[in-house]
């Protein structure tokens, strides 16, 4: 598990990649094409996903070649720290 600290430092340093991961939601994996369509940001939104997998905010599995993603309990932590604090 991610410290407060460091949850707090990526809300205030990283807009983006929580609003990545607020479009994701604390719900059902979301299919990567569908995800950045939504973002409207494919490119960089890609970029996003891979650094949200590396910090262990969201999952990435492969299933049937589709790549689905799901916020860990870090990435779900995130969104629920920027929604308290309105971000």
């Amino acid at each position: 598990m991610m410290k407060e600290s460091r949850l707090l430092k990526i809300l205030v340093e990283e807009k983006a990649l929580v609003k990545l991961l607020k479009t994701i939601g604390a719900g059902k994996a979301y299919p990567t094409r569908e995800l950045l369509t939504k973002l409207g940001a494919y490119g960089y939104g890609h970029k996003m996903l891979l650094k949200a997998e590396k910090r262990g905010l969201v999952d990435r599995k492969s299933v049937k070649n589709k790549v689905f993603n799901k916020l860990t309990e870090d990435g779900k932590k995130l969104v629920k720290l920027a929604r308290e604090i309105g971000v």
